[in-house]
């Protein structure tokens, strides 16, 4: 069976939680944006993963501008829900966002003990050089390069060196969810499967 990569947020409803358990090692879900909005999936995401055993992360979009405050309403949102299936915390950085304010997000997020990732486009790999490389032992870098964006992985787009995880497409498709998909591959020029489906907190 292949083996599926996806991130998702409302615009990707789950139709069969059961496929998804099968085909997917492990979920990426948006959880955030800015300091109010709460993905309106999210609760019902948790609990499913949660009931059928399903590594997930949780990711915040960040809008430009108080970025550490956007990622501590991350935290305050989802932490009396997570349970132990969850893995970490994602920071979504595509929104122009000053790298000072990055690294302090990280910061903030290293606090809370469990494994994170910070997630880049391929464009703006000098924009945010500096903080990929300080990030917390603890952090997995994920860089979106698309290439065709054809629903395929095309060695001919590869990410930076060093990334961990390949966002190569919006146009995928996953056995289970509904419609077309932001899907991934693990580069394996770090972290391996078993670390994005291994339990990040840590006593």
């Amino acid at each position: 069976m292949s083996k599926y990569y996806p991130d998702i947020s409302h615009y990707h409803p789950v139709r069969n939680w059961d496929t998804v358990k099968r085909s997917c090692p492990f979920l990426i879900m948006k959880a955030t944006q800015g300091i109010s909005y709460i993905d309106k999936t999210l609760y019902t995401n948790i609990k499913e993963c949660e009931k059928r055993g399903i590594p997930y992360w949780l990711y915040a979009f960040l809008n430009r501008g108080k970025e550490v405050d956007q990622t501590r309403f991350l935290v305050e949102v989802c932490r009396e829900r997570i349970e132990k299936h969850f893995v970490g915390y994602v920071l979504d950085v595509e929104s122009g966002n000053a790298e000072a304010d990055i690294e302090k997000s990280l910061d903030f997020l290293k606090r809370q003990r469990h494994k994170m990732m910070l997630y880049t486009m391929y464009s703006e790999y000098e924009m945010y050089k500096q903080v990929i490389y300080r990030r917390p032992r603890n952090c997995a870098w994920w860089e979106a390069r698309y290439g065709l964006n054809n629903g395929k992985y095309n060695p001919r787009y590869d990410v930076h060196k060093g990334a961990d995880l390949q966002q190569f497409t919006s146009n995928g498709f996953c056995p289970g969810i509904s419609g077309r998909v932001d899907l991934n591959r693990i580069t394996d020029q770090g972290k391996s499967e078993r670390w994005f489906r291994d339990s990040g907190k840590r006593n």
